[in-house]
């Protein structure tokens, strides 16, 4: 019997000095990289984004491109990448989605992309946004895409780097079942951070793979504050109501009428072509696939140029599409 009360005493010190290492962690974390954007109140919900003006006027009818960035990740992944790049001639927003960086989660589901759409939509609306080409990355393709489906009149255009967009045969399954387990508080909140973040380089250079991280990925991108455990969890969350939201969303890529591009990295391992860009090809009537051969998950950043000339591309081709209403406007006027 006293070997397992001293058991139980050392596994309730053990979470006990995990839960206060990682409030530490966080509160160090968040001193070292403060938000460097604007915050909005989003129907009650205090969300953050980074609202980069271009460096030059951009030219009438130039959309502004929203920025959506992946799983346990932040603004800071997608400015370093291509928001940057971008606001040379055009305005870039990048939210923190819902419960990833300065973003809290609110009171809705953060794995439903029509939750995460509706306060991202208020963003848009206080920055005074007006039509759009939505950019998204992994699981902010998703978003990206439930952003077009939900707001057609303000959306002309999507360009989708490695989206989720179907449930893989046989693989989700087993990890939503674990993310479950690991969303139990007393795990989320003791144990996870600090484990994750001894392993941040090992983290950057599997979601990477097969392709290297830039050496200052984790500083510049922030990666560490993506693995505290309130935005872990948040992270966990939307992991685990994957494969459902996927399942409800795929009879919809059908009703989506902008051009969109569709960029696959081929040897992406952690969202496989096969399963999702090429199905989603298939299923979107303007989508166009742009294989990027030997691309890993973070295509974004070894191919910002690409990517970023696809989207500079597309926005030529709505301000020019916007050209001839703005003449007969000024003639009737």
């Amino acid at each position: 019997m006293t070997t397992l009360i001293l058991l139980a005493l050392s596994v309730v010190a053990l979470f006990t000095a995990a839960g206060w290492v990682s409030c530490r962690l966080a509160r160090r974390l968040e001193a070292r990289y403060p938000p460097r954007g604007v915050f909005i109140n989003a129907n009650g919900v205090r969300m953050h984004a980074i609202d980069l003006a271009p460096a030059r006027a951009p030219e009438p009818g130039q959309p502004a491109v929203l920025l959506l960035h992946g799983a346990n990740l932040c603004c800071e992944d997608m400015r370093m990448a291509l928001g940057e790049r971008l606001a040379r001639r055009l305005r870039v927003i990048i939210p923190d989605r819902p419960g990833q960086g300065y973003s809290v989660t609110g009171t809705g589901p953060v794995a439903s992309p029509a939750y995460q759409v509706t306060l991202i939509r208020e963003v848009l609306r206080d920055r005074n946004a007006g039509p759009l080409i939505v950019v998204g990355h992994s699981f902010g393709g998703l978003i990206a895409l439930r952003y077009a489906l939900d707001n057609p009149d303000t959306v002309a255009g999507l360009v989708l780097i490695n989206p989720t967009t179907h449930p893989r045969p046989q693989g989700l399954p087993l990890f939503q079942r674990a993310a479950e387990v690991l969303m139990q508080p007393l795990v989320t909140y003791t144990l996870l951070p600090p484990l994750s973040l001894a392993m941040m380089n090992r983290i950057a250079a599997r979601i990477f793979r097969p392709e290297t991280p830039p050496s200052d990925y984790a500083e510049r991108s922030r990666l560490a504050l993506a693995l505290t455990a309130k935005r872990f969890a948040a992270s966990l969350e939307e992991y685990a109501g994957l494969r459902d939201q996927l399942i409800d969303h795929i009879p919809r890529y059908a009703a989506i009428q902008v051009p969109t591009v569709i960029v696959a990295g081929t040897a992406d391992p952690v969202v496989p072509p096969q399963v999702h860009a090429e199905a989603l090809a298939q299923a979107v009537p303007q989508a166009r696939l742009l294989r990027l051969n030997g691309a890993g998950h973070m295509a974004h950043h070894a191919h910002a140029d690409t990517i970023a000339a696809e989207i500079e591309r597309m926005a030529d081709a709505v301000a020019g599409r916007a050209a001839p209403a703005r003449a007969e406007a000024a003639e009737r006027s």
